[in-house]
Formats: structure tokens, sequence, C-alpha cells
């Protein structure tokens, strides 16, 4: 280590923090800056939660899904990276919606399930005639103002009505937050409908004159050989600087605006700014301050799990006409959401399996995670059969669990958020907060994340050089 040159330290290489690492790279060497990068990484493997597993000539991932692709920030990323040839898009439209014990599949443009048109309503047999009557009312007479926090289950029926936002429009946000539309605010979820509802007057308004974001062929994004593809290609760019087994249990703030960072718990490194890419479930433990860490004490982390499913070919009886299936929390079921790979993803098509990619659990779900594998894999197995009448036997499975792996920002997150960054700013200089449901959730959310932090670290840091 150059004692001479300023260090930067950023806690985790996944998404959030390899894509830091590599903004900061191309500046200092842009700048010529006498700048320091260490990534420290307490696992062997970067990538966080982009976990893609090989098997056999196939890659499948066992964290996160896809890139939504009508988002500018992971695309922009990956042209920039070189890596569009490898990219793979979506197929076969959008999933169906399992309710009452029947597939729905909602045949007209959509944005996550919700009508573009208005009058479309009238094709939902999942929505009773008094739900299609306030849909309506409620999509013409909604509002753009949001003054005060609202939790994302009143924000939704506000706009297009309480059966709308519980049947339709619920399962497609838990499939993204795992959370519980109830409790989270709406803010929380950095969603640009709620920016473009202000500036069109209604979501109607708002979607007509954006059909890039509807439902449909193309909205989400993969790569041939697994989303790791994104990260393994940073990794590489900025490997010099990354630590692996680099727990950080402490961070510490010392003089001369310089930050003592704890490591494994018996060696300190002593650095100018500091970015936190975790996941916010660890900051109680990286923070020992009684006044920051009251901003983390309401924080709460939901699991997640995944199951992989190889079935016979044609074992899929009552198949669905989009490429997968999204569960309301409604039905007596853990599932979430299930994909299935051969239809969404064209590198799967010709497969002489059915591979059914199913994700479980959801907020304040303890007892599921409780369970041993082997009865997780009985109980999903069970739903699977249900919804989409398999009667064979898997040739195999394989889980993969993510616990306490969703942040659970609660109503008024925004504003603490705004709260918190204020008391960085003016107490913790050059200590930056970044990753997971700081900013929304979701890998374009990360990389915008990146992008920002990034700037911040280095403007700080060029006033002390």
């Amino acid at each position: 280590m150059d004692k001479n040159k300023k260090q930067i330290a950023i806690i985790g290489s996944g998404v959030t923090g390899l894509t830091t690492a590599y903004r900061l790279q191309q500046q200092v060497i842009k700048e010529k800056l006498p700048v320091e990068i260490i990534v420290l990484e307490s696992s062997i493997r970067s990538g966080g939660k982009l976990y893609t597993m090989k098997f056999g000539d196939e890659f499948i991932d066992l964290g996160a899904e896809s890139i939504d692709t009508r988002l500018p920030e992971a695309m922009e990323l990956i042209r920039e990276l070189n890596l569009e040839d490898e990219v793979e898009l979506s197929q076969n439209g959008k999933q169906d919606v399992y309710a009452f014990n029947k597939l729905y599949y909602f045949d007209s443009p959509t944005y996550k399930g919700i009508p573009v048109r208005r009058t479309d309503v009238w094709k939902y047999d999942l929505v009773s005639f008094q739900g299609k009557l306030s849909f309506l009312k409620d999509t013409y007479f909604s509002g753009s103002e949001t003054k005060e926090e609202l939790t994302t289950k009143q924000y939704l029926a506000k706009r297009i009505g309480e059966e709308m936002a519980e049947y339709v429009a619920e399962p497609y946000f838990s499939k993204i937050y795992s959370s519980d539309i109830d409790e989270i605010g709406i803010h929380g979820f950095n969603e640009p409908i709620i920016k473009l509802e202000k500036k069109y007057g209604t979501w109607t308004k708002a979607l007509e004159n954006h059909p890039e974001m509807w439902d449909g062929d193309g909205a989400y994004a993969t790569f041939k050989e697994g989303l790791e593809t994104l990260t393994k290609e940073l990794t590489e760019k900025v490997s010099h600087t990354i630590r692996f087994s680099k727990k950080v249990t402490e961070i510490k703030q010392s003089i001369n605006n310089t930050y003592i960072l704890d490591i494994n718990k018996k060696e300190q490194l002593r650095v100018d700014s500091v970015i936190v890419a975790t996941d916010s479930g660890s900051y109680k433990e990286l923070f020992k301050d009684i006044d920051l860490s009251d901003y983390f004490k309401d924080i709460k982390m939901g699991s997640v799990g995944f199951l992989l499913f190889s079935f016979p070919k044609g074992s899929i009886k009552n198949p669905p006409r989009g490429n997968g299936v999204l569960s309301v929390r409604r039905n007596n079921s853990y599932i979430q959401s299930i994909v299935w790979l051969n239809k969404k993803w064209n590198h799967f098509k010709d497969k002489d399996e059915e591979l059914l990619g199913v994700y479980f659990g959801r907020s304040g779900d303890g007892v599921m995670m409780s369970l041993s594998n082997r009865q997780i894999e009985e109980e999903i197995l069970n739903d699977v059969s249900i919804m989409l009448s398999v009667e064979n036997e898997p040739n195999y499975k394989i889980i993969k669990r993510w616990p306490n792996a969703i942040p659970q920002f609660t109503l008024m997150h925004e504003e603490k958020r705004k709260n918190l960054f204020d008391f960085l700013s003016e107490t913790y200089p050059g200590l930056y907060l970044a990753g997971n449901g700081i900013k929304g959730f979701g890998i374009n959310n990360c990389v915008a994340q990146a992008n920002e932090v990034s700037r911040e670290t280095l403007e700080y840091l060029k006033k002390t050089i």
C-alpha cells in the first residue's frame, strides 16, 4: 500500500461494489489521481446475489434471475463492457397469475400486470365487476400528488382500485422485492412510474406515452452463461483491488477524517474514505456509534429461496400461456413465482427436459426457512404439481437459500434515508452507503448507486489531495 496515496475501501463485491470499483478505477487512471482502491470481500467469491451454477453445458442462475431492460443503467454498463453479444432477451410475453386455483394470462398491453388501456380491464376474469368499476374510477380520478408517505398497497389502491392492487399488481411487486406491500413504503421501491405519474397526471397517461415500459418480450435480459457473466467481467477489470476472505466487523471514525476498519477481528486498516456496498442488514454490526446505529435499528431483513426442478419433457399438463407463473399472496402456497426457463430464454428452448425455477418465501414468513431442504422440496413440489398439473417425479432438483438477503424497508423509509444521508455528510465525511434497497432494488438500481457514489467519493477526496 502506497502511504502517499488516498485509500478508498469498498466493503462488498456484489454488483454495487464491483461497479463502484470499476468506475473509481476509470477516473483515477483518467485523471491520474493519487488514489488507491481496496475492495474487501468477506467470502471467497465476488458477485453477491448473482450466483450462476454450471450444469453440464448449461448455466443456471440460483440467485437474481434477470435484468429489467426497461431501466437503462445495467444495459449501458453491459454495452460499455462489450458484453452485448452475450445477452439474451426474454421471450413468450410475461408470466401468468395463479389465483383461486386457476391460471390467468392478461392478453393485452400491461405494466406489471395492470392494463395500459383502461377499457382492457373488461378482459380481466380475475377481477370482479365491482373491481373493474373501481379500477376505471380510480385510474380516471387519481391525482399525481403523493405528499405523505404511503404503503405500496395504499398507493396502488388509490390508483387502480383495491382488487386490482391485491390480485394483479401485488404478485408482480412481491416477485421483485420479496416484501409485504401492506408495510413497505412506495418510495422505497424507487419505481420510475411514480415520477412519470407526476409528469402526466395519471398512470394511464404515463403508460400510454411510454410503451417501452410495458410487459412483454424483451423486458428482461440475461446472459447465455448466466448473470455472473457481468460480475465476472467486472471482477476481472478490478481484480488487483479485491481482497477475499476479509470480513469487516466494525467501522470506526479516526483522526483527520480517516476511518479504521476492523477486519476478521484480528487486523485493522486505516482509509480516507469508505463505501459500504453490502446489504443493509450488516449495518448494525458495522457501526457501533449509538447515534448512527439508531438509523438502522428498524431495518428488517427478509429471506428468499430458489428451487430448480428438472422434469421429463412434456410433464406440464396445465402449462401457462406465458413464460412462468406469479402466485398471489392469498394462495395457500409458499411459492412466490415460477420461471419456465424453456419458454423464457432461447438457450433453454430445445432442452429435452422441462426446467422450472421456483422462488419461495415471503416477507415475515419465517416458517418456510425453518424447514429442512427435504421438507421444502416436498412442499414446493406439491404446489407446483397442483398449479401446473405435473404428475411426473422430477429428474433432479437443486435448492439455494438466501437467508436475511432482502431489506424490508417500511413506511417513511425515504424520509429516514434522507435524514441518514444528511447526518453522514455532516458527521461522517467520506463515508457512503450503497447497495440493494438503499435507493431501490435490483441490478439497475445497484449500478445507478455505484455510478453516483463513485462520483461523490472522488469529489470529496479531490478536496483533500
